[in-house]
């Protein structure tokens, strides 16, 4: 299928979860490609979305603001054609969705790295209804339906009964230990994600901690006077935030395989055609993990030069050290994507935002395998922080972080081919538990694209 978007060609492609390529829709981007003859193809990877049409809207508004830039600065002898990635990824459905409708501002007056309002101002998410209950299905593997109903039975009852939080982090982690994560470098050993049931009530009151300090009133909806069943309430608000964050590390897995085994080799079969062609790439959230995993799935060079002109990541839901020489915590190994920068000519972006709740907060916490409750949540991020919270690290081997420049700046990158730019200054509206993590569709951000892939002067 494609589209016009302004006036750029909007071509899209689907890859099942295995990363298998709808063949109709290869042939059909191959015959798009052979006559437009572009000499630019910039690829856009969604997050986690539960539609087609979620991703679609964020394709026309995010290349909406590409068409209209590249229309305004253009070069001479360039031309650019775009390609929307869709893959099964899922979406609970009290989730923002990246449509981008108005919500609260979360940069506001706020003072230090405060992310969101002191005072409690919403209500806790409700428990999981049937649209949400097929999502968490739909991310585990058949065999595992009978733990997987039982969570999402207890998550909607909620029993005024330490007994049955207890069972609920006993399945939390029996989920986990049978298909642990696809780290990307971080993990050390000591099992896998929340794998250990004896600290579910510890983990539970965590995520409900940040659940309130970004401004949710946990106890609503507990009912009765306060006490027990408040308290357990509060727990019972953790447990589905947890939930949460293991069906979202199986859709982060998922987005690895589906970069490496499905885009990568797509987009090196479309090379071997043309080596000419210059491909951009762009992801957003666990989309940023699938871009950057393609790598792994490209040949080192093409034509004597590096497969891909530019990587630009929006608020990237994986390890801040995938790409990584070395771990702070263990110099001698470094992310899973140590080196793969070497494939792009141009730099790789990471761009974040202190506003986004999810990769800042939740993804941390979610990230950890083994409990230490001596650690400072500080310390948490310094170890298991995503992308989008505060970009490439460890900082100490690059330049920077690169100030954001307003759309038609011309950007002068750092030799470093990580960098990394601070964001917040656009990136800053939504809602909790996700923050500004779909707050995307800006200008400057869409500039940095182009600058990134020096596809603008």
């Amino acid at each position: 299928m494609t589209e016009n978007v302004g006036d750029l060609t909007l071509s899209t492609i689907r890859f099942d979860k295995q990363g298998d390529v709808d063949a109709a829709g290869e042939a059909a981007l191959r015959q798009t490609l052979d006559t437009i003859k572009p000499t630019d193809l910039i690829v856009f990877s969604h997050g986690w979305n539960n539609s087609e049409a979620t991703a679609h809207r964020l394709y026309e508004a995010f290349f909406g603001r590409v068409a209209s830039l590249l229309a305004a600065h253009p070069v001479p002898d360039r031309t650019a054609t775009l390609l929307g990635v869709f893959w099964p990824s899922e979406l609970w459905s009290d989730e923002p969705i990246p449509d981008f409708t108005a919500s609260p501002d979360l940069g506001g007056n706020q003072g230090g790295g405060a992310a969101f309002a002191a005072a409690p101002t919403f209500a806790p998410p409700a428990p999981p209804d049937d649209a949400t209950a097929a999502v968490i299905q739909a991310a585990f593997p058949a065999d595992a339906k009978a733990a997987v109903d039982e969570l999402i039975d207890l998550l909607r009852t909620r029993p005024d009964d330490q007994a049955a939080l207890d069972r609920a982090a006993a399945l939390i982690a029996q989920l986990a230990a049978a298909d642990g994560p696809d780290d990307d470098g971080e993990a050390a050993a000591g099992g896998p994600l929340l794998a250990q049931p004896d600290s579910g009530p510890t983990v539970f009151a965590d995520f409900a901690a940040k659940l309130e300090e970004s401004g949710v009133d946990t106890t609503q909806g507990a009912g009765g006077a306060a006490g027990f069943g408040s308290s357990l309430h509060r727990l019972w608000s953790g447990a589905q935030e947890v939930a949460r964050q293991l069906t979202y590390w199986q859709m982060k897995k998922r987005a690895g395989v589906v970069g490496q085994h499905g885009l990568g080799p797509l987009l090196g079969r479309l090379l071997a055609e043309n080596d000419a062609l210059h491909i951009h790439l762009v992801g957003h959230s666990f989309g940023a993990r699938l871009v950057s995993y393609s790598l792994l799935g490209l040949p080192d060079t093409v034509a004597g030069r590096p497969p891909i002109a530019g990587l630009t990541l929006l608020e990237g839901a994986f390890s801040h050290y995938a790409f990584a020489d070395a771990l702070p915590f263990a110099p001698d190994r470094g992310g899973a994507l140590k080196g793969q920068e070497a494939k792009v000519s141009g730099p790789v972006v990471a761009c974040y935002s202190q506003y986004d709740g999810a990769v800042g907060t939740f993804y941390p916490l979610a990230s950890m395998t083994a409990r230490d409750d001596a650690a400072a949540f500080s310390d948490v991020m310094a170890r298991w922080g995503g992308m989008g919270h505060d970009g490439h690290q460890p900082r100490s081997s690059l330049v920077g972080p690169v100030d954001l420049a307003d759309a038609g700046t011309p950007y002068t990158f750092p030799a470093t081919k990580l960098v990394n730019i601070d964001a917040a200054r656009v990136v800053k509206k939504g809602s909790p538990p996700s923050g500004a993590h779909s707050d995307i569709v800006h200008d400057e951000l869409a500039w940095v694209v182009l600058s990134a892939g020096e596809l603008v002067p």
